[in-house]
């Protein structure tokens, strides 16, 4: 469940921590592996009016020590934030998103927002998060994203936008449709003009050769004004066929003495449809495995147990007081082999 937080800004504070797989870095800033500064700013262009577009932001824990993150604040009223508050904390490759809606139903003209998340465990610091568009009075488009919901794999779906354009442009109207996915399609169609007003129809279709999987995209729509701006992103979103879920996506079997037997840690697998568990591997031998669901059941929810047999030395051993693994699931539906991360700390190996 996402819920809204709001917590008070934190002062900035810049450290070094060393990255799993890689040596310390002396004065380098490594906020960087927790989200790269390329990924730190998001523009959504054109919105129109009552149009609340979101962009997802995602963090990643790459660090041996736990990552706590105690505030999350946005510098405009323009954004709202959604932030799951079971991930304030982190273990190692476990990820957080953080998704930031733009108000397009609250405001008008150019908005930007800076979003700071404040780190203060294993060190204290900030990662400040940039957005900004422009939210046009005179475009209104319903609904104003696409959502598919789950569609059922080879049988693809479609939807309609309308747009309407109130402003003072009489030649206004929309000349193309394009998204990066090769499986949505889009056509244009426009209603006769009236007096201050041009509306237009775009259905919006999902082939049905779309593949197994979770959509997020963007339809984007390009009017033929050169004044304002020309491009107007639509979210999409769809999920087609069974996904499968892993949680946690990181598991921390925590910290082990020289031989010990860790406790057993629980995994979830949880998919929008049923599917079978055909196998189940990992890269390190010394993890022990199984399904604590029957056989061949189809479910969709299977639980998984993992515990760590540490050996002092040989095949399965840690490797600099860390362990570190991968385990792969494989599925009895086609290219579906969910994965997730298993790490454990071992005493006196650092």
């Amino acid at each position: 469940m996402m819920t809204r937080i709001c917590f008070t800004l934190i002062a900035l504070a810049i450290s070094v921590q060393t990255v799993i797989g890689q040596e310390p870095e002396v004065e380098t800033d490594w906020r960087h592996h927790i989200i790269p500064v390329e990924a730190r700013t998001f523009n959504y262009q054109t919105v129109p009016r009552g149009a609340i577009p979101e962009h997802r932001f995602v963090l990643r824990n790459p660090f041996k020590e736990t990552l706590h993150i105690g505030a999350i604040t946005t510098s405009c009223v323009c954004t709202t934030i959604d932030f799951d508050e079971e991930k304030l904390i982190l273990q190692t490759y476990e990820e957080a998103v953080i998704a930031v809606q733009f108000r397009g139903d609250m405001f008008e003209g150019p908005r930007n927002s800076t979003i700071t998340v404040v780190i203060d465990k294993p060190i204290r610091t900030e990662i400040q998060l940039h957005v900004r568009g422009e939210i046009r009075g005179d475009l209104n488009i319903s609904p104003n994203f696409i959502d598919f919901g789950n569609v059922e794999l080879g049988r693809g779906h479609s939807r309609t936008l309308t747009v309407t354009y109130t402003g003072p442009n009489t030649q206004w109207r929309l000349v193309d449709a394009r998204c990066e996915n090769e499986f949505i399609r889009a056509a244009i169609t426009s209603e006769p003009a009236r007096v201050g007003v041009r509306v237009f129809r775009v259905n919006v279709s999902l082939d049905r050769a779309a593949p197994n999987g979770t959509i997020n995209s963007h339809l984007v729509l390009i009017s033929n004004d050169t004044l304002n701006r020309r491009e107007i992103p639509i979210p999409i979103r769809a999920t087609v066929g069974t996904v499968i879920r892993v949680s946690p996506p990181a598991l921390s079997l925590g910290v082990l003495s020289p031989g010990e037997q860790s406790p057993v840690r629980n995994a979830i697998l949880l998919g929008t449809g049923p599917f079978r568990i055909i196998k189940i591997e990992s890269d390190n031998p010394a993890l022990e495995i199984a399904s604590k669901n029957p056989p061949d059941a189809e479910l969709r929810l299977h639980s998984l147990s993992v515990s760590y047999r540490n050996p002092v030395d040989g095949e399965g051993a840690p490797e600099d007081g860390i362990m570190r693994a991968i385990i792969q699931v494989t599925t009895d539906i086609p290219g579906l082999t969910p994965m997730f991360f298993v790490t454990a700390s071992v005493r006196g190996q650092e």
